[in-house]
């Protein structure tokens, strides 16, 4: 019987980043996917900033840079809705869009830009990164049956061959989609409005130039063949795109008596269009990739010793990439703490915090996804009075609110304004360069492996305090030095202290010197830790 720490099933994003951020921390993990290999469709559109944030963590930013384009050009990109390409159009505005001030708060607050990387691409590099990492990817590789005890699980694969195995994990990451089965074996329920339709996707090849007529597209949101039809371009010729169109729940992807490439003519308006529908999964023959678009919650996001995440926790519309980013948030904030319980340094209640930190916001995320669906698509279903929130406070200034939070006020969490991302406990740490050579440092780059303590000039006592708390409880805690130019956008004063998970949240500080710094660090590290 083979033994390892992590097993996680789905090969996609999500189970694919999961073992990228466990191999970061020398966790190796087993990554099982039923399909034969990567599917050969752009599925996400690009990665926001973020998002590049936590690559660039797993030490991906290089590679995605060198696969994507230059985003340079992003803003001369139009967001639009027509009825189909070839008609009149209304620019898309959303909330923050004119938001000036937010804007250039955004532009500083990360080192990473949006990445306009096709799904495909950036699996291909998990794949090659996991295993760099000592991971494990196994395609063609099916879970047939699933038991767990108090000690860990034990799971039935079956191979590509047919043969079956018996694979032994102390924990399992089911990141096997929405329609996947780990989370209904485990008898989890959702909540929320539910599946709206079923996604019809293909890449295809066409000259669209006589519907654009000169017009630079980034994403055409149209009302034919049906409400929830997307358009967008793949390459920077004009010749590869990405189309989808929405199918009733229940309906197969392709209807026998309908030709897909007739869904492509009726959205750009070309009737004589000449459209090339290009194969999904090398050898398959399969050319239509059809995926469930709805929203819904579930409700616990841990049983025993397997962990739900991606769209296997939460599934919500494809709009503004909230699906995404909230998969790879997910696995990198529970990365770190698996991490930090197989190696002993922490107790596996911390693991209880990962639903408390990132159910709520999934939840957030899926309503704002809705109202994003309302003002895109129009589409049954997505009907919602939830207001659009500044898209950059939503991706920077989500708050967590745990046991692994020590230093947490008691605010209920609240979003906050990219403005005003100033190191407060359970909020990102911010961004701020400390060189400005050829290959710039940020302070996040301080983050990603092991807990960080900032130190403000004269913090000797904290550092001195970290360092015995961390022998004490055989847990890392590597310590650095402000001056006062890098404290105060921290909160420090010259003698403050702040102390960073390795996801890079605030989880405490100081703002100057306490009384027995000993007995408080020590006391905020075992809280932290669950020790």
């Amino acid at each position: 019987m083979r033994r390892i720490p992590v097993l996680i099933v789905g090969g996609s994003l999500t189970g694919l980043s999961a073992a990228v951020f466990l191999g970061t921390h020398a966790v190796p993990g087993l990554v099982v996917e039923r399909r034969d290999s990567i599917l050969a469709h752009p599925k996400l559109q690009g990665l926001v900033p973020r998002a590049m944030e936590l690559y660039r963590q797993a030490g991906l930013e290089p590679d995605i840079r060198a696969v994507a384009p230059e985003a340079a050009s992003a803003g001369d990109l139009l967001s639009v809705r027509a009825r189909t390409l070839a008609d009149e159009h209304e620019p898309l505005t959303e909330a923050g869009d004119e938001d000036e001030r937010a804007e250039e708060a955004a532009a500083t607050a990360s080192p990473c830009a949006f990445a306009p990387i096709g799904q495909d691409e950036l699996e291909a590099l998990l794949v090659e990164r996991a295993r760099k990492l000592g991971g494990l990817v196994q395609y063609g590789t099916e879970l047939t049956g699933l038991e767990q005890d108090p000690d860990g699980v034990t799971a039935q694969l079956r191979g590509p061959d047919g043969t079956t195995e018996t694979v032994r994990a102390q924990y399992l990451i089911a990141a096997d989609g929405a329609a996947g089965g780990v989370r209904r074996g485990l008898g989890v329920r959702t909540t929320g409005p539910g599946t709206f339709f079923h996604m019809a996707t293909m890449h295809i090849r066409a000259d669209l130039s006589e519907a654009l007529r000169g017009r630079s597209v980034g994403m055409a949101y149209l009302s034919e063949p049906a409400a929830g039809t997307t358009l967008g371009p793949l390459d920077a010729t004009g010749e590869h795109w990405f189309f989808a169109t929405s199918r009733p729940p229940g309906s197969p992807g392709t209807d026998p008596e309908t030709d897909p490439a007739a869904w492509v003519r009726a959205a750009t308006g070309l009737p004589g269009l000449d459209v090339e529908l290009l194969e999904q999964v090398p050898g398959s023959g399969g050319r239509v990739f059809t995926f469930p678009v709805g929203a819904r919650v579930a409700d616990r996001y841990a049983v025993g010793r397997v962990f739900l995440a991606g769209d296997t926790a939460h599934l919500m519309p494809p709009t503004g990439g909230l699906g995404g980013l909230t998969a790879v948030e997910d696995v990198h904030n529970l990365a770190w703490k698996l991490a930090l319980v197989l190696r002993g340094s922490a107790g596996p209640e911390l693991l209880a915090t990962y639903e408390t930190e990132r159910r709520p916001v999934a939840e957030r995320n899926m309503r704002q996804a809705l109202a994003r669906g309302r003002t895109r698509w129009q589409f049954p279903g997505h009907e919602t009075d939830e207001p659009l929130l500044d898209f950059y406070a939503l991706t920077y200034g989500y708050q967590y609110r745990s046991a692994a939070v020590p230093g947490a006020p008691d605010d209920g969490a609240p979003l906050l304004p990219v403005t005003a991302l100033t190191a407060v406990p359970g909020s990102r740490a911010p961004h701020i360069y400390v060189s400005q050579d050829a290959d710039p440092l940020s302070t996040l780059d301080l983050y990603g492996k092991e807990l960080v303590l900032l130190v403000g000039p004269d913090g000797d006592l904290w550092a001195e305090a970290a360092a015995r708390a961390a022998e004490l409880l055989n847990t890392p805690v590597e310590t650095y030095h402000l001056d006062t130019d890098l404290a105060r956008p921290h909160g420090l004063g010259d003698q403050g202290a702040l102390l960073v998970r390795p996801d890079g949240f605030v989880a405490w500080r100081s703002a100057g010197a306490a009384d027995g710094p000993d007995a408080v660090f020590e006391r905020v590290l075992r809280t932290l830790l669950l020790r």
